[in-house]
């Protein structure tokens, strides 16, 4: 569902990292041509193979990227949150799109249009540079993804997905570091290559050891540096 501008779009452009060092002048122009959508939970935002035109930033919420084998299998290799980007690729190259984008949670987003934004990458070379490295930084991490899944134990992989998210979207708590997006057991044994039971097991154990706890969809690490030691074990 498409929606009127809000007045501080400007502002949330500015909140995403790849525009971060852009000044406020220059996000002006980028600002006046984007628009706000709203998906639900569980909303398909777009497949993987479509066409596409348009790159989005995350206002609020999360998205899982996602792709499916020939046997129909559904393989998680990301998940996104506030001031991530997608689309980019499929925008650039006028190509299909590379993965299904699927909503965690009610998300909104700021939606550009590809010619309004190559322009504005032409006056801006650095955030170019900064939308290579993202591109470049997802491949790495779907390759490492495919390793981590053929080699390593479910409990190192688990914990290994849980720093991540904690060192992208978490927040500090009295009760230690909180991953800030709500992650039902599906998606989180999706993103670690395993069956919900599997995922549902693991997490008691970490909860009666009290590594983690949980509560309303939400994960906090309350040892840190133990999950951190998990990673490498």
């Amino acid at each position: 569902m498409e929606v009127d501008l809000t007045e501080n779009k400007q502002s949330l452009i500015a909140q995403s990292y790849l525009f971060r060092q852009v000044p406020e002048w220059q996000l002006k122009s980028l600002a006046q041509y984007a628009k706000t959508k709203l998906f639900k939970k569980r909303e398909v935002v777009f497949r993987k193979g479509d066409l596409g035109t348009q790159m989005f930033i995350i206002v609020a919420g999360s998205v899982s990227l996602t792709t499916d084998s020939d046997e129909g299998k559904e393989l998680t290799f990301g998940i996104l949150g506030p001031g991530d980007i997608l689309g980019e690729i499929a925008m650039l190259d006028g190509g299909e799109r590379t993965a299904t984008v699927k909503t965690i949670e009610p998300t909104e987003f700021l939606v550009i249009e590809k010619r309004d934004f190559v322009p504005f990458l032409e006056k801006n070379p650095k955030v170019a540079i900064t939308l290579l490295s993202t591109i470049a930084s997802r491949v790495r991490a779907a390759d490492e993804l495919c390793e981590d899944n053929f080699f390593r134990n479910l409990p190192n992989r688990l914990a290994k997905r849980f720093i991540g998210l904690a060192d992208n979207y978490g927040r500090e708590t009295t009760g230690g570091t909180e991953i800030g997006m709500k992650l039902s057991q599906g998606d989180i044994g999706k993103l670690a290559g395993a069956s919900r039971e599997s995922v549902n097991k693991q997490l008691k154990v970490w909860e009666q050891d009290g590594l983690i706890s949980m509560a309303n969809g939400y994960i906090t690490i309350k040892e840190i540096e133990r999950m951190e030691d998990l990673c490498e074990a």
